[in-house]
């Protein structure tokens, strides 16, 4: 009841705040202007992660209530949910900063340190990972081990972010994916607000973001996204009494996080910058290939579903 109330209102919210977003960016003139790496050709509004967040918090408000009308409390709001909310405001934040007035690469990154270590404060860590052996502790890695994974995640899904629809789309998959894995652990169904909250706000801003998009989600919209799925992830290999196996969450997203592995990999030997732009990452490379962004989009959609289909597999037989 509280997962299908978190994913309802926060999909109509989505479509009733996306529309009013582009438009009130259009009249301030907060737009992205087309330029030799970006595949728009006319200036587009840049704020559509506003929309996103502001629909998840909706979501996730009206879940709150629904649970305490029923008599039930939401599992998470005594563990990752107050870490979950706190992070989602501040690298939202971050993201918004960045897409009004811009931001150095390293300046971006320092912040989502801090965003990493506010939310481990907070209590949503990855202590164990549990596996075929049984359990592991982490012990004194937890803190570098969740740090990496929060802020990798978050740059892979904001670097895939170059094509209409494309981000949006591999995030809704993940969190659909992570949804269904949660199902099938013990000790998972909490997640379910969550994710359910997460999908509905992305789904309802796709039906703008599909090309020829009306309005983009900027870093506002990719880092959250970002950041929701790494969320998604600790909470499902940290699920009591017995987590899914580490390697789960990453084959969920691995279509992000192969990408920026590999276009990191290429830069080093190349002697850049691993914060340099380029156009060598994967929907550039099928762009190249002559796809038209529906068609690249489509594939990419596709390989993510396999990656996601392939993540419930290995978690139901885990």
């Amino acid at each position: 009841m509280t997962s299908l109330t978190a994913f309802t209102v926060a999909l109509l919210a989505a479509l009733i705040l996306t529309p009013l977003v582009r438009d009130a960016a259009h009249g301030a003139g907060l737009l992205d202007e087309p330029e030799a790496r970006k595949q728009h050709r006319v200036p587009l509004p840049r704020l559509g992660g506003v929309a996103i967040a502001a629909a998840f918090f909706v979501g996730i408000g009206a879940a709150l209530v629904v649970a305490r009308i029923i008599g039930r409390r939401l599992g998470v709001d005594t563990g990752h949910l107050p870490a979950e909310l706190v992070g989602v405001a501040m690298i939202a934040s971050v993201g918004l900063l960045d897409d009004l007035q811009g931001m150095r690469a390293r300046v971006k990154l320092l912040a989502q340190l801090v965003v990493a270590l506010m939310v481990y404060g907070m209590g949503m860590s990855i202590d164990r990972l549990d596996g075929p052996w049984g359990t592991f502790e982490l012990g004194i890695w937890s803190l570098p081990l969740t740090v990496a994974w929060i802020v990798g995640v978050v740059n892979a899904v904001n670097l895939i972010d170059g094509l209409d629809g494309l981000a949006s789309g591999v995030a809704f998959i993940a969190a659909s994916a992570f949804g269904v894995i949660s199902l099938t652990i013990r000790g998972g169904d909490p997640l379910l607000p969550v994710l359910a909250a997460a999908s509905g706000a992305i789904l309802g801003f796709v039906r703008f973001n599909l090309h020829p998009a009306s309005i983009i989600m900027g870093d506002t919209g990719s880092m959250l996204l970002g950041f929701l799925l790494a969320a998604g992830g600790i909470g499902l290999t940290q699920a009591q009494p017995t987590g899914a196996p580490f390697w789960i969450p990453l084959v969920v997203l691995g279509l992000p996080l192969a990408d920026t592995l590999r276009v990191i990999v290429r830069r080093l030997a190349a002697g850049k910058a691993i914060f340099s732009p380029d156009r060598r990452h994967v929907h550039h490379r099928l762009l190249a290939r002559g796809l038209s962004q529906r068609s690249a989009v489509l594939v990419l959609w596709v390989v993510s579903a396999l990656f996601g289909a392939a993540g419930v597999g290995l978690a139901a037989l885990a």
